[in-house]
């Protein structure tokens, strides 16, 4: 099947293409050979003609590349020094003009296909018999499919995530929360659960997708708070059900920002001044205590360093002393 675009040399892209599709790589490629053949001079022909050949090329890296992340998922093994040639391919692909499309055409299209190929094999079970085949597909995943994804993308180019963190979002948001694992651990005992369903949630808790947490990140974390017990999460302290005893006053949020921009907690950064004295400070514990409605245990509660309370619990005992004198 060619991946060429076919309106024509010279001719301009359709605006319907969707972004980050195989056409919108190919004309990528294309463009140089489009400006090299509008010279009009012999040498730019041959020009032209190589750069189409290369582009050629650029076709067969790419769909080698895709087949193999596709097999993958559907759990074939690579072939003998296949791992090599596709990490070739990569850098050779990453080289081109449609080099920075190459990750957000991995991100958007192909890692939610593999994702999809995973939940197809559970998506109509439920009870035991989903956690058995999930913690079947998260010990796969988590042991064949990332590290190899890792090691075939490994020369390409982070963008704002890695490889490993955007592969391990996706199989929380299409995987894990989609195949109605909350009705399930609902209906089992704790004492059920497979030790690998909780490495995977004690894994992938681990994973943040911004500050503060999206709202499927607090569906993992109260997923996790069923079968952990006592568990301490970012939204409150758990102790076996999936609403926290001790609840924090931090809401999930669609929007990814930054710890340092967030009104949650103003954490006394400008000033070093003791915490009785402190406005800033007062202010955003009375905002945490009053506003939401709840008194909040002091672990939960953000770390003021004053100068009055030494950084470090240290031996005090007459030795230490007389080694600091």
């Amino acid at each position: 099947m060619s991946l060429l675009p076919t309106n024509g040399v010279g001719g301009s892209m359709r605006g319907t293409m969707k972004r980050h599709s195989l056409a919108d790589i190919a004309d990528a490629w294309k463009g140089l050979s489009i400006n090299n053949a509008r010279r009009g001079s012999m040498t730019s022909c041959r020009m032209s003609v190589g750069n189409a050949l290369d582009c050629a090329a650029r076709h067969e890296f790419l769909e080698s590349i895709q087949v193999a992340i596709v097999q993958l998922f559907q759990k074939k093994p690579l072939q003998e020094c296949e791992l090599v040639q596709i990490q070739d391919s990569v850098r050779n692909l990453v080289e081109s003009e449609a080099g920075p499309l190459i990750y957000d055409f991995f991100k958007d299209k192909l890692l939610k296909k593999g994702m999809v190929i995973l939940r197809e094999f559970m998506k109509n079970d439920l009870g035991l018999v989903l956690l058995k085949k999930m913690s079947d597909q998260w010990n796969y995943f988590y042991t064949q499919i990332l590290p190899t994804l890792q090691a075939m993308l490994y020369p390409l180019p982070n963008k704002d995530v890695s490889i490993r963190k955007v592969t391990m979002l996706e199989f929380r948001d299409v995987v894990v929360l989609k195949v109605g694992i909350e009705d399930t651990l609902n209906s089992v005992a704790r004492e059920d659960v497979p030790t690998q369903i909780i490495q995977m949630f004690l894994v992938l808790q681990g994973i943040h997708d911004g500050f503060p947490p999206s709202e499927n990140y607090a569906r993992l974390e109260r997923l996790a708070a069923k079968v952990i017990n006592p568990y301490l999460g970012f939204f409150g302290f758990y102790e076996g059900s999936s609403k926290p005893t001790i609840e924090s006053s931090l809401k999930p949020t669609t929007k990814v920002k930054h710890l340092e921009k967030t009104e949650a907690y103003e954490l006394d950064i400008k000033t070093n001044r003791p915490k009785s004295t402190n406005p800033l400070v007062t202010k955003s514990l009375h905002h945490h205590r009053h506003a939401h409605g709840h008194l909040f245990s002091h672990i939960l509660e953000p770390l003021v360093e004053q100068d009055t309370v030494r950084r470090h619990s240290i031996d005090t005992s007459p030795r230490m002393s007389a080694v600091g004198s």
